[in-house]
């Protein structure tokens, strides 16, 4: 969503916000802004003075008047002193704080700045834009007045006829009235042309003139989607309260009915949130009603300068069925879409220094959580598509307190209690007090660190029993661990790719030891098995979570070598290599019930490079070397020579399971790619028009796209193309998405948005810009949010100013 807004005109305002794209109304800049001092002393040049002393002054030819900051320019020009009033013809220039006016004749009074301005043309020094206006009443320092206004960031080119012609887009009103001091404008008749067609209209408009929000009608978002058909979105900004704002959208789809999304936001000293819901009372495909309630608070209790705050949070996210994360799916915010998280939580942290031990932190947590699961009903769906519920924690509760002795000693302990319930009642529910201590200690020698720890973790279950079940309900578990970690960094100046570098190498090993305990009889509330990735292979349990603890007598061994520039310290390459060493079998294996024989574990291969410039390549590599071939790796490489150009492409393989190749890439296919600043090229001044003729609003084309590709599939996953017009005075964009959400079924989106540079990005159209910042690694704004054309001389610019 954007705001309709035009020289100092907005039909409603809202600020940023992570889950909407909204944009800055336009602050029409006062012309004649500030605190001026009347009684300066006027300073006249002119090819002729004269006039009666006392009276009044008259100047001719190429006349120019100052006053402080104003600068007054004409062919002719009187001074009566009786009422300090300027009357000027002929070629006249008013100019203030950059801003300009050029036209036919002016009369100001300089001490009041009242007076009119005859068909001027003006350029605005703040938003580098301007137009034209059938005349311009000034009322004072604060306040003016305009009839038959236009106002656009474009500038025409010559026609053959050698007459300027249209710009690309404009805005043009009836009649505009501007009030600074209460920062108020009103605007009757505005309508917005796009190469020369209407698209935008509203009789009357009130609007602030800087960037405070406004109520008001919203532009309106149009998408198609080849579920819900064409839809349109026109969107209702409430400014309820410096604090509190609501934002109300009726929707159109052609093909399922009428709904409306209703989001409302408040903020507080100390509390923030969010409530958004989404209704269809009558979805025609699905015959049912839809709907989502997406509620998010942060808070807390206590002062905000307070060394113990206690902070909470809540969440609460539900939607109305299990298709909807396939029918509405970019509508929910939630990196897993199939899998809702609510909770509320609530902590307090206390900084303390304990009896001569050291500086510590203890937490006091406590939570209640649960999730909604959407199920993918397609009965041709695969078995491995659908996922399981989480356990719901009703509640957690749980101290934490960590911190650092005057001896170097690091200690951490915890002590958890929860309760886990399932939906599913033929899984096991039950009770789990959890407490975990450990002690370690770092030795630093000359560059080597050797860091030995130890750890004991118990485990106490109260399970619920089930139907006839022999199994114990009260089943406890205690374990301790050994750890010993240790490394060195050794580093040597060398000269490679004609740079001078730092070359290093950091050996470093880790010697594990918890015995076995026979684990079969505990339930799994929220343990799984670790990814195979660098930092799991150094990790001192195969599992996550506290239901499962792996056994282990076992090394793991690793090298990285780094090349750094000698001068910044930043890293050019890297390469390292890690494997795990069994000293005995692991009897507690994280992928099967069979104890793990082999003495060594697959080969951790992983690299980095941005050794060529403009060039980045990062590869990792599990590699199996009993079986000789590899078992999972990931490799990509990302061109990006300049702005607004990148190509990156990744290879993602499996064994056994998904293998595919991403491709994403933003690049110019035609037209100059000139900056904003040469949008508004500096020509040689008409002297009939009294204006340049900058160059045209042309500019360049630019292809965006993502495509995933399933090799062992053999088919499109998910694939994002579009293009994307750089005019200088406007962006226009063209995407269309289509993502798979099964084996054969996918929605297909297209979104456009035409961005008026100088409106403070009005944009008008479903705005893609998210799309494509999440999906296109290295993806650059044509222009940053918020970011106005560069300072430059406008089109009325004379050097001579």
């Amino acid at each position: 969503m954007a705001s309709l807004c035009g020289p100092g005109l907005a039909v409603a305002e809202t600020p940023p916000h992570p889950q909407t794209e909204v944009a800055r109304a336009l602050s029409f800049p006062p012309t004649l802004p500030g605190v001026r001092d009347p009684k300066a002393p006027l300073q006249f040049e002119a090819d002729e003075l004269g006039g009666e002393a006392g009276v009044n002054t008259v100047a001719k030819g190429r006349v120019r008047v100052r006053q402080g900051d104003l600068t007054v320019r004409a062919d002719e020009l009187e001074h009566t002193q009786a009422d300090n009033t300027a009357r000027a013809r002929g070629n006249v220039r008013v100019v203030r704080d950059g801003s300009i006016f050029v036209g036919p004749s002016v009369t100001l009074k300089l001490d009041t700045l009242e007076g009119s301005f005859e068909s001027p043309r003006y350029w605005l020094a703040r938003t580098q834009a301007g137009g034209t206006a059938e005349r311009i009443e000034f009322k004072g320092e604060n306040r003016l007045s305009a009839t038959g206004t236009t106002y656009t960031s474009c500038t025409p080119e010559n026609t053959a006829s050698g007459d300027m012609g249209q710009p690309a887009w404009a805005l043009r009103t009836r009649q505009i009235d501007l009030d600074f001091e209460a920062n108020e404008g009103r605007a009757e008749g505005a309508v917005i042309e796009f190469q020369g067609v209407p698209i935008l209209a509203a009789p009357t408009l009130t609007f602030p003139l800087n960037d405070q929000r406004k109520s008001g009608w919203l532009p309106p978002s149009i998408t198609f989607d080849s579920k819900s058909g064409l839809e349109v979105s026109t969107p209702y900004y409430w400014n309820i309260a410096p604090d509190r704002d609501a934002t109300l959208a009726p929707t159109v789809a052609s093909r399922r009915g009428v709904g409306l999304d209703a989001e409302f936001r408040y903020l507080a000293p100390s509390d923030a949130g969010e409530l958004r819901v989404f209704g269809l009372p009558d979805d025609r495909l699905a015959n049912r009603h839809r709907g989502q309630f997406n509620y998010q608070h942060q808070g807390s209790l206590t002062a905000g300068d307070s060394l113990s705050p206690t902070q909470y949070t809540v969440q609460w996210q539900r939607v109305s069925d299990d298709d909807y994360w396939k029918d509405f799916g970019q509508t929910i915010d939630s990196d897993t879409p199939r899998l809702l998280d609510s909770h509320v939580r609530v902590q307090r942290l206390l900084n303390e220094r304990n009896w001569g031990l050291g500086d510590s932190q203890t937490e006091l947590y406590a939570q209640v959580q649960s999730w909604q699961t959407l199920k993918d009903l397609d009965l041709d769906a695969p078995a491995d598509s659908q996922i399981g519920e989480p356990y719901r924690r009703e509640p957690q509760m749980g101290v934490r307190s960590r911190g650092l002795s005057d001896a170097g000693l690091e200690w951490d302990m915890r002590l958890e209690f929860n309760r886990f319930v399932n939906p599913d009642r033929s899984l096991t529910q039950g009770n789990r007090l959890h407490g975990v201590a450990q002690v370690a200690r770092q030795f630093d020698f000359n560059g080597v660190y050797v860091r030995p720890k130890l750890m004991w973790q118990g485990t106490t279950y109260d399970l619920d029993r089930q139907g006839l079940s022999t199994a114990p309900r009260t089943v406890s578990r205690g374990l301790p661990t050994v750890s010993v970690d240790a490394g060195m960094t050794l580093d040597r100046p060398v000269q490679y790719f004609g740079r001078n570098l730092v070359q290093t190498l950091e050996p470093r090993i880790l010697y594990v030891r918890t015995p076995y305990r026979d684990q079969s009889d505990l339930p799994l509330f929220d343990s799984a098995p670790r990814d195979f990735n660098q930092y799991a292979i150094y990790s001192e349990n195969d599992f996550t979570g506290v239901d499962r603890i792996s056994d282990a007598n076992q090394v793991t061994i690793g090298v990285n070598s780094r090349l750094l520039d000698e001068a910044s310290g930043a890293e050019l390459m890297r390469f390292g290599v890690v494997q795990k060493m069994l000293l005995a079998d692991q009897r507690i294996n994280p992928n099967g019930s069979e104890p793990i024989t082999s003495r060594f574990s697959d080969l951790m291969l992983l690299g980095s490079s941005t050794v060529i410039p403009s060039w980045y390549l990062d590869g990792t590599l599990q590699y199996s070397t009993e079986e000789a071939r590899a078992q999972q790796g990931t490799i990509g490489v990302r061109y990006t020579p300049g702005q607004w150009r990148t190509v990156s492409t990744v290879y993602r393989y499996t064994r056994d399971g998904a293998s595919q190749v991403e491709l994403g890439w933003q690049w110019p296919i035609g037209g100059r790619q000139p900056t904003a600043r040469q949008m508004i090229a500096q020509q040689p001044l008409s002297n009939a028009s009294g204006l340049r003729a900058p160059a045209s609003c042309g500019g360049a084309w630019y292809s965006v796209g993502r495509v995933a590709y399933s090799t062992r599939e053999s088919r499109f996953i998910n694939t994002l193309m579009g293009l994307e017009y750089d005019a200088g005075c406007w962006i226009g964009r063209v995407v269309a998405e289509r993502v798979a959400i099964g084996q054969s079924d996918a929605t297909v989106r297209i979104m456009f948005q035409l961005e008026l540079v100088g409106l403070s990005r009005l944009s008008l159209g479903a705005n893609p810009l998210r799309t494509l910042k999440d999906n296109i690694p290295g993806y650059s704004l044509l222009r940053e949010e918020g970011e106005p054309l560069p300072a430059s001389p406008s089109p009325l610019h004379d050097p001579d100013d």
